[in-house]
């Protein structure tokens, strides 16, 4: 490495930290086994992996800059931190993007294809040939004035091919390099891939050769396995044909044996009977069957009358116990109706049952009261309900109605909220009395009209 000492820039001198070695002879390629794990990866092996080689224009500022960081970066053996994770950005609702433009499809289809222009032909015997379109006159070109401006330029003032062409050339240069180690690599790869599928069809093949020596293995097996088979079959046969024989034998000799004897005794029990015996069989055994029946039918008929007592009497009991259920429903709906009255009584709400003169109630109210009403003024109220709702009844008694708690007239409205169900009634309340005459203050006239 080389150092500048200090002083002045003109006098400066170089000096070396190692002495200079010559650069020893190198391979110009790899070999196809060499050993790769300095590399990460084996495309790092590639040109296009070296941070070095940049692709597009090299002239640019921004450029130049990042091919000198790079070097910088290549240089330094530091190693390599991975990358940090960021943190990830809450929503916002403000970030809801604008709704994106309606896009209108557009048929492009004319302007793709070109149109198919019909030519009309016609088979004539003589034609002359039509006449040419005249050619369009040429365009006015005013006449030059004056003097053609020009520049002079140089060789070597504008550009310098050599040094301008030297990094298109370095580019076609490592281009064509990466370009034929790619071949290479693919040929490579290509001869490895051939080789293998030798290989492979290869390990098929003696494969199924092996499985083929099986299978033939497998089958002469079975066949001695069937032979044996069949052998101890026909033997099982045999053995059974032998057994069936001396098992008929045995029968017969059994069955002979006590032929004679059983042939004697049915011979003798049909020509000469029992007496005993028949008189059992021909009269006690059958009156016995008829005793029987006549007991199990007795038996029967007497289960079929209590089962027939029993329903009717659970239907009976059903029945009662269904007009109990239904009169105890309308006791308690009696009882609930009674509740509801005396709880509208203490509420302020009265209800009345009155005759309308052919025996059938109607129900007068309910009718809001209040403790600081006056009797007079709820029969007032009383009386105009009827004669808005119930006019007949109204109709019949035109001098009001009279207000009654157990038969007897109500005295005080406090009365009423203390009364039950069914106590509250009323009545039409009594004509006035006729008014009384009015006496003559003369005593003679009246003695001498008596007279």
């Amino acid at each position: 490495m080389a150092t500048m000492a200090k002083g002045n820039a003109d006098s400066a001198t170089y000096s070396f930290s190692s002495a200079p070695k010559a650069v020893g002879a190198r391979k110009k390629y790899r070999e196809p086994g060499e050993d790769t794990q300095m590399y990460r990866d084996l495309k790092e092996t590639g040109i296009h992996w070296d941070k070095r080689v940049h692709r597009g224009n090299t002239y640019g500022m921004y450029t130049q800059n990042a091919i000198k960081e790079a070097l910088e970066s290549a240089q330094k053996d530091e190693t390599v931190k991975p990358p940090r994770r960021r943190k990830a950005k809450e929503k916002s609702p403000f970030d809801m993007p604008l709704p994106e433009p309606e896009r209108i499809p557009v048929d492009l289809t004319p302007h793709l294809i070109a149109k198919e222009v019909i030519i009309e032909v016609s088979t004539e015997e003589a034609q002359t040939d039509e006449f040419l379109p005249e050619p369009p006159p040429e365009q006015y070109q005013p006449q030059k004035t004056g003097i053609d401006v020009s520049t002079q330029v140089e060789d070597g003032e504008i550009t310098d091919f050599d040094r301008e062409v030297e990094p298109i050339l370095d580019v076609l240069v490592m281009k064509t390099l990466e370009q034929s180690i790619m071949e290479v690599e693919e040929e490579h790869e290509l001869s490895q891939m051939s080789d293998f599928k030798g290989e492979w069809y290869e390990r098929q093949t003696q494969m199924m050769k092996a499985w083929q020596e099986q299978v033939d293995e497998e089958w002469v097996r079975w066949e001695q396995k069937e032979a044996v088979m069949a052998k101890k079959r026909a033997e099982k046969e045999r053995e059974a044909r032998v057994l069936l024989k001396i098992q008929a034998i045995q029968a017969a000799k059994s069955h002979l044996t006590q032929l004679v004897p059983n042939a004697v005794q049915d011979l003798q029990g049909l020509a000469f009977p029992d007496t005993r015996s028949l008189a059992i069989d021909r009269s006690f055994l059958p009156n016995l069957f008829a005793k029987v029946q006549q007991e199990v039918a007795s038996i029967k008929t007497a289960q079929q009358v209590v089962n027939k007592v029993c329903a009717e009497r659970v239907e009976v009991q059903k029945q009662s116990w269904a007009v109990g259920l239904e009169a105890h429903k309308s006791k308690n709906l009696v009882l609930q109706k009674k509740r509801l009255e005396e709880l509208q009584i203490r509420q302020g709400k009265i209800r009345i049952l009155v005759d309308d003169g052919s025996g059938t109630p109607v129900p007068v109210g309910p009718i809001q009261l209040s403790t600081k009403d006056t009797i007079e003024e709820v029969q007032d109220r009383v009386y105009a309900w009827l004669k808005k709702n119930e006019p007949k009844i109204a109709a019949a008694w035109p001098y009001g109605v009279v207000m009654k708690l157990s038969g007897e007239p109500v005295q005080v409205t406090a009365q009423l909220f203390e009364a039950k169900a069914g106590q509250i009634s009323m009545t039409a309340q009594e004509p006035p009395p006729p008014p009384e005459p009015e006496e003559d203050e003369n005593p003679e006239g009246e003695g001498a009209a008596e007279e």
